[in-house]
């Protein structure tokens, strides 16, 4: 038995041991199900995007810069309602098929068909048709003006038509053995461990100096964190309490962490009931948040701050600077006053009561479970205390809770609202009334000017035009406050410089280190194994 166990051991060392090899976590969730479908969402699948199957074009997830990929470029028509793009003609699949037109529109037309594989709306989206121009030139037409369109079209990834092309229906399709132009191709697989093996024929082959991934299972971040701390992995993707001393001290030297912004956590009122549809009682709650205390001890310090308009570093040119002094921030006796200037009158217990004596309480609403955000909508509730408004915390089941702002049936709530790649589709998301409580627009925020002004971002290439509808946006926001944004969640990045360098960091923020998209490849391209 014990010979047995040692020749099991040693296969699966020269199973998976190789030069310049790169371990990486991609899910917590147990043992993996061999499935690279990369319009599905599981960590195999995380790793198809990007490693496996690539877009026409790469945009940054952290600055929103468009790069060159699978087609060299595009040209919009002068009516802005068709784009052509070329291909690159060196590109071939890993079974050595060339890559050509055929493989790009076979795929819009099956997203096409099979509608859930459409997952970022391209056809809902405005898209009409597309046609081939030649072999390495296609042409997207629209039905309507989007110039935003090239943000969904370029995240397309796209499949072989001599593969996918003959299946019956690809929505349920697992790709068990996945055939892409990525610069990986699935090596070895178990329901415990997999590996990516580097493509020896890669269009940018020469760029790629990581030879193989290594992508264990793991059951939960307890085991995935004991894996990081012992040196095991090179790039974590977990939540890790207590980094600073519990990961980074163990190795000062190798380990570290970055946790850029990701999606905005909120406070939001239901805009349909009082008094949360007076801009003035919901400018008050704004003025009892203290945000650093919140991403303090709720959030460990590990969230980074947002401001009161919501656009990330990497977008700054897009902050209207003359705004700023109405940066609303943490000023109790400002917010008191607000609401004597409402009417309300201060109890003997501290909360305000109206005219009829009844007190100024509500429900704040959090998912069940979701500890960090409990303890955010703690301290949300002990804050607003102290303005003398009394908000009672109430943990309710994550589908009860989604239903509940749908059906308008909530009074506050903590969520958040999707980002997406720019500050456009943020405001898009989280103003616009298309979004109104079935979307990211949780508040319910209707507003004409608001919805022309965010129509201008999809109706103009004009990066002018775009920003003064930007600007203007920001004033209406930080007048009526429908929302109180606190903090951008964190993306979960940790890694270690002992085997590979040239790691996205803080100081060195070429991209977002997310790994369900392409992101993960901008940062492959920068890794250099330690010598």
């Amino acid at each position: 038995m014990k010979k047995f166990v040692l020749l099991l051991t040693l296969l699966l060392i020269s199973l998976f041991a190789f030069s310049n090899t790169l371990s990486m976590i991609s899910s917590v969730s147990g043992s993996f199900q061999k499935n690279f479908n990369p319009y599905f969402n599981s960590g195999t699948t995380y790793t198809s995007k990007g490693f496996i199957y690539e877009t026409l074009f790469y945009i940054n997830g952290y600055t929103g810069e468009t790069s060159p990929w699978l087609a060299k470029e595009y040209k919009w028509a002068d009516d802005l309602m068709s784009m052509t793009v070329d291909l690159r003609n060196d590109v071939y699949w890993h079974d050595g098929e060339k890559f050509n037109s055929d493989d790009v529109i076979n795929t819009f037309e099956m997203i096409k068909d099979f509608p859930a594989l459409d997952t970022g709306s391209v056809w809902k989206n405005g898209l009409e048709k597309v046609e081939k121009v030649d072999d390495y030139k296609i042409k997207f037409i629209l039905n309507k003006i989007n110039t935003l369109a090239t943000q969904d079209l370029f995240s397309v990834y796209i499949v072989p038509k001599h593969i996918w092309g003959d299946l019956e229906d690809p929505s349920k399709y697992a790709d068990e053995n996945p055939i892409g132009t990525g610069a990986f191709k699935l090596d070895q697989f178990t329901s415990q461990v997999f590996t990516l093996i580097k493509n020896d024929k890669y269009w940018q082959e020469e760029k790629v100096h990581v030879d193989k991934i290594r992508i264990p299972a793991f059951t939960g971040n307890d085991t995935a964190q004991l894996a990081l701390m012992n040196g095991e992995i090179d790039w974590g993707t977990i939540n890790f309490p207590n980094m600073e001393k519990i990961f980074v001290g163990r190795d000062k030297k190798h380990n570290h962490y970055w946790l850029p912004g990701g999606n905005p956590v909120a406070v939001y009122f239901n805009l349909s009931q009082e008094p949360f549809s007076n801009k003035e009682f919901r400018r008050a709650i704004a003025h009892a948040m203290d945000t650093d205390q919140i991403i303090l001890m709720a959030m460990t310090n590990y969230a980074s701050k947002a401001n009161p308009v919501g656009i990330k570093e990497g977008f700054s040119n897009l902050i209207d600077d003359s705004q700023k002094n109405n940066w609303f921030k943490k000023d109790i006796d400002k917010a008191k006053n607000i609401l004597k200037n409402l009417g309300y009158k201060e109890g003997r217990d501290g909360i305000f009561q109206d005219q009829n004596g009844k007190k100024l309480s509500f429900e704040l609403m959090v998912p069940a479970g979701w500890t960090d955000w409990i303890a955010v909508t703690q301290l949300v509730s002990s804050q607003a205390k102290k303005i003398g408004v009394d908000l009672i915390v109430s943990q309710v089941d994550f589908g009860s809770y989604m239903q509940k702002i749908k059906a308008k049936d909530y009074q506050m709530a903590v969520s958040w609202s999707t980002y997406g790649e720019s500050p456009y589709n943020f405001y898009e998301n989280f103003m616009h009334s298309k979004n109104a409580y079935s979307g990211s627009n949780r508040s319910g925020w209707t507003d004409e000017k608001t919805d022309e002004l965010i129509d201008v971002f999809r109706s103009t290439s004009d990066e002018n035009k775009r920003k003064d509808a930007m600007f203007e946006l920001q004033e209406i926001l930080l007048e009526n406050i429908p929302a109180v944004l606190l903090f951008y969640n964190p993306v979960w990045f940790e890694y270690s410089t002992k085997n590979f360098t040239g790691w996205p960091s803080e100081e060195n923020n070429y991209t977002s280190p997310r790994i369900t998209g392409m992101d993960k490849m901008a940062i492959i391209l920068n890794l250099k194994p330690v010598k």
